[in-house]
């Protein structure tokens, strides 16, 4: 029961990301795909997995290999 809960806390932690980069942008937290801030290029579902991705990509984005702020690990694991 602990470890579904940690889960969906991280899932839920990762929706939050979505919202404080987007909502302020005036952006859509629903209707767009994920993309990297930099290079734009679209975050396949298997690399959008909450804290895991994170430290199978090495903190990168698969295409362009820019760094990913630790801030978005953060607040997963804050939110499981």
């Amino acid at each position: 029961m602990g470890a579904a809960l940690f889960v969906i806390g991280c899932i839920l932690g990762s929706f939050l990301n979505v919202v404080a980069y987007r909502a302020p942008r005036g952006r859509s937290i629903v209707s767009q795909p994920s993309a990297c801030t930099t290079c734009g290029a679209r975050i396949r579902p298997w690399d959008n997995v909450p804290v895991l991705s994170y430290f199978i990509l090495r903190g990168r984005c698969r295409a362009c290999k820019t760094r990913i702020s630790p801030r978005y690990v953060v607040v997963e694991l804050l939110g499981g």
